[in-house]
Order: C-alpha cells, then sequence, then structure tokens
C-alpha cells in the first residue's frame, strides 16, 4: 500500500475531522428528531374531531385533581433530589442538601428546554464541577448510576406490568403486539443488564475480545456496576428511593388524566406509563415530544375509552406540571448568574 501524503490535510487518525464527523451526525440525528416531531404533532392536531374534544375537555377540567398531579411531581423531584444525595454520598462527594437541591432543580429546568434527555443532567454536572473541580469524575459517576437504577427499576416495572396485564393489552391486536414488542425488548435489557453484572462481578469483563460488538459500552457499565457492588447499601437505598419517584412520576400523569375524564383508574395509568415512559425516552424525537403525546393518546383511547385527543392532553398538561416544577430551577440559576458577576473582578 501507498503511504499517506504527509501533507494531506486529513489524515487518518485526524482527531480534528472526527469531531466535525461526530457533529455532522448530531446535526443529522437532531434534523431527523425535529422532522419526527413536527410530523407526529401534525398529524395529532389537523384532525378537527381530536381537537374538538381536546376543547371539551379542557373546559370540564377539574383543577382539584391538576393539584393534586403538582403535588404528586412535588414528591417525585423531592425522591429524585434524595436518591441523588445518596449517590453524591456514595462517591464521597460530600454536597450540602440545600445546594445539592438547588443544582438539581437547575437541571430540572435545563431539562424542559434543551433535546435530548440528559441536557439538564450536563448543566448540574457542569456547575457541581464548578463548585468541586477536585472530584470531576465523581459529579459524571453520581448522575450515570442515578441513570442505571432508574433504568433498572422501570425496566422492572414495564416487565411486571406487561406479564401480570397481558390480557387487558390483548383487548386490542396492536397495542398487545407492540406490548409483546416492548415485553421483549425489556426482556432484551434486562438480560444484558443482567449479564454486564454478572461479568462484573467476576472480573470478566477485561478478558472481552477487543473488538466484539458493545465492549466498550460495556467496560462502561461494568464501571458503574463495580460501583454499586462496592456501595452495596446506597445502591440497595437509591434503587428503593427510584421506586416511589417512579411511582409519584406516573400518578402525577394519573391526576392529570382524571382532570379530564372519569374513565382513566389508577392500576390502568400504572401498567401504560411505563411503556409511554420507556419509548418516549428513546432518541426518536425532541425529548420525547409527539411520541409521549401518540401513544398515551392512542393507548387511553383504545384500553381505557377516552375520546381522542384527551390522551394528547393528558400528555401536554403532564409535561406543563412539570415544566413548574423546573421553574425554581430557572430562578436559581439566575440567582447563581448574578452571584457569579458580583465575584468578577
Amino acid at each position: 500500500m501507498a503511504p499517506k501524503n504527509a501533507w494531506d490535510p486529513k489524515p487518518e487518525n485526524d482527531p480534528c475531522a472526527g469531531r466535525a464527523k461526530s457533529a455532522i451526525t448530531e446535526w443529522v440525528v437532531k434534523g431527523l428528531q425535529i422532522v419526527v416531531t413536527v410530523g407526529l404533532l401534525w398529524w395529532l392536531l389537523h384532525d378537527p374531531t381530536r381537537r374538538a374534544d381536546m376543547v371539551v375537555a379542557l373546559a370540564r377540567a377539574d383543577f382539584w385533581w391538576l393539584l393534586a398531579a403538582i403535588i404528586s411531581a412535588g414528591a417525585c423531584e423531592f425522591f429524585g433530589i434524595i436518591r441523588w444525595q445518596l449517590f453524591l454520598k456514595m462517591l464521597h462527594l460530600h454536597v450540602p442538601l440545600p445546594e445539592t437541591t438547588r443544582l438539581f432543580f437547575i437541571g430540572a429546568f435545563f431539562n424542559q428546554f434543551l433535546p435530548g434527555t440528559t441536557g439538564g443532567d450536563v448543566v448540574r454536572v457542569f456547575y457541581l464541577m464548578k463548585e468541586h473541580p477536585e472530584h470531576r469524575t465523581a459529579g459524571f459517576l453520581s448522575v450515570a448510576v442515578d441513570r442505571l437504577l432508574a433504568v433498572l427499576v422501570l425496566v422492572a416495572m414495564g416487565l411486571a406490568f406487561a406479564w401480570s396485564r397481558s390480557e387487558w393489552f390483548a383487548r386490542s391486536v396492536a397495542v398487545g403486539n407492540t406490548m409483546k414488542i416492548f415485553a421483549i425488548i425489556l426482556f432484551t435489557m434486562a438480560v444484558g443488564l443482567a449479564a454486564s453484572f454478572v461479568l462484573t462481578k467476576r472480573h470478566l469483563v477485561e478478558l472481552l475480545p477487543v473488538g466484539m460488538p458493545f465492549r466498550d459500552a460495556i467496560v462502561k457499565l461494568s464501571k458503574l456496576w463495580q460501583l454499586c457492588i462496592e456501595n452495596r447499601r446506597e445502591a440497595l437505598l437509591g434503587a428503593f428511593y427510584t421506586l416511589p419517584m417512579l411511582v409519584t412520576f406516573f400518578t402525577a400523569f394519573y391526576c392529570v388524566a382524571r382532570a379530564f375524564t372519569p374513565k382513566v383508574d389508577f392500576l390502568n395509568m400504572m401498567s401504560i406509563m411505563p411503556l409511554v415512559t420507556a419509548v418516549s425516552s428513546l432518541p426518536i424525537s425532541l425529548n420525547g415530544i409527539g411520541v409521549r403525546e401518540a401513544l398515551l393518546d392512542e393507548l387511553l383511547h383504545v384500553l381505557c375509552g377516552v375520546a381522542k385527543g384527551t390522551g394528547m392532553l393528558v400528555s401536554i398538561a403532564g409535561m406543563v406540571v412539570y415544566l413548574l416544577w423546573g421553574l425554581p430551577g430557572g430562578w436559581f440559576y439566575l440567582s447563581r448568574r448574578r452571584l457569579e458577576k458580583k465575584r468578577r473582578p
């Protein structure tokens, strides 16, 4: 093979070229997500009957149920703060609870506006590292462990409802088949998580072939598992806190649904929400917008007999409830910015 020209401005291992390709790929993905988001919202809103049903449901809304949704969402945020504080302590990063709360809400605020589901996490870790630059790695790991255990508990809840309520989901052939696919995906995720845990427990990760698919992801995951193994008490307690966090998250959407219709009961909403949460978390659209609305609208209509359009209204109102809880984070962020300006010479 002829040697590569030394004057070639883009050698094979040029890191700038790699970053450029990565940036192009990221923009392409974002573009596709925007197309999916806009397309789904247009498809949901272009039907005049659906829009009319949404107006009727909104006019009849029971605001006491909406207040209950706000309270439940606040409980969800509370458990989220307690979990993150626990993981910070697990990594020997001692942050006062008031500061943890402020950083958590700043992340919640940016989660509402930044594309992707991890934008808020990046912001809170950024400010955490500014205050504790000597614990840069610990800050990232605290959020990574937080995400891992949330996914683990969500997978377990999704599988439990998919199995225990399979006959209810099978009322609709389309929904029943969707739940089977969902159950297979969740089972595959559960097997993958379990396999990576066993590999970590038996110290076999480093023996995996270098060219093996997903090896890098398994190695990164094993580091998180190793942390959990070394800190069993904190990890188990974090998983325990994750359950009420997800239940209160789902309950907030149940309360919103009851504000617009009496046809949705608690168990049915608890059964639907793991599917909606898992699918809308995938990088299909911007922050799950459009996907979440389409799923809730279809599932509540088919399984609970709710008028089309009401499910979409439930999704939008549910996210508005969490947007309200993100607003304190905006205030904390502006206060921090003003304080930083005063400190500058």
